[in-house]
């Protein structure tokens, strides 16, 4: 199973291309569930259909899904939420909402991606694509797991014989509920599920990153830095799109500028994200919205190419061979 995620800074258009990167996928002929983990899904409006939290049909091959952050947090918290909620009261008498407080937005985005381990164990599917949140804060947090692995094993075992010697005493001198011994089988189910995540994410032979900025360097600065912290968390980026070009015939007079601005930040690109592939999409004279237009979105990017295949891997660098650009004529 191929696991594709599309990332990049807040309206660029990474949604409309991994939605048009599925339905090409799917018209191939492969099985293809797409999620986002989004917090402002767009990922419905894409397809012109409503979407929940249940994948539903796009077209034959293909199914789509938007996480919703509270039920995953819900379901990878289980009786540690529980826990900190009685704490919380506890403590405050019921006049915090317990709830609300445990609601950390990063920690919500990096427990919907479980749901990544959830379809790759199923391995029903031959493409799984993501539509990830714009921030790379997520992606980030992955890196942790395998650390606090070595802690909770060193911890947990004390933990669990301190709290069933002492943890009832303490529980009357400090008032701090004692906690149960399933909170602690499931902080290491917790961590267990994170590090196996983070196995798959960091796979280069699994997983493959795909960059999407426009042609300006503001979003291009922010798509570099994003492959820098990529490359130095071990996630594998092998793609980066070009998307919302300008054509030529739309700059005339004043807007002349923009032709040789474009050009020249195109150029840029191809120096500055050594060895991944260059693909590139012209902004359209209406919004991609529907199966049809992004079936035609992705022949304008993708050609005949196979999207599924890993264009470059992060550990292999150097110049860019010159079979590996796809050309662009302004």
């Amino acid at each position: 199973m191929r696991i594709l995620i599309y990332t990049g800074k807040g309206g660029v258009g990474k949604t409309s291309m991994a939605a048009a990167a599925a339905c090409r996928i799917a018209q191939a002929g492969k099985k293809v569930i797409v999620m986002s983990t989004d917090p402002a899904h767009s990922l419905g409006d894409s397809f012109g259909m409503a979407l929940d939290d249940e994948p539903r049909e796009i077209m034959p091959g293909l199914t789509a899904f938007e996480i919703d952050p509270v039920e995953e947090s819900r379901r990878a918290w289980g009786s540690l939420q529980d826990y900190f909620k009685q704490l919380i009261n506890e403590k405050t008498d019921g006049g915090l909402a317990a709830d609300e407080v445990l609601l950390i937005p990063t920690l919500q985005e990096l427990f919907s991606m479980l749901r990544v381990l959830d379809i790759y164990r199923k391995n029903e599917y031959d493409v799984l694509i993501m539509d990830c949140a714009p921030t790379g804060e997520t992606l980030s947090l992955l890196r942790f797991p395998r650390r606090m692995e070595k802690t909770v094993a060193s911890w947990i075992p004390f933990l669990r014989k301190f709290t069933l010697g002492a943890g009832t005493m303490i529980t009357l001198r400090t008032g701090v509920p004692k906690p149960q011994d399933k909170v602690f089988t499931d902080f290491q189910k917790l961590t267990d599920r994170l590090v196996e995540l983070q196995g798959i994410i960091g796979d280069p032979e699994v997983t493959s990153m795909r960059i999407v900025a426009t042609p300006e360097r503001i979003p291009l600065d922010e798509a570099k830095r994003s492959y820098d912290c990529m490359c130095e968390y071990g996630f594998n980026a092998d793609a980066l799109i070009i998307n919302r070009i300008y054509p030529e015939e739309a700059l005339e007079g004043y807007f002349r500028p923009w032709i040789e601005l474009q050009k020249e930040n195109i150029a840029w690109a191809g120096e500055n994200f050594p060895g991944l592939r260059l693909f590139y999409m012209h902004l359209k004279d209406d919004e991609l919205r529907g199966t049809k237009s992004l079936l035609e979105a992705a022949e304008e990017v993708y050609g005949e190419e196979d999207i599924t295949v890993i264009y470059h891997k992060n550990g292999i660098r150097g110049e860019r061979d010159e079979d590996d650009v796809i050309h662009l004529e302004l």
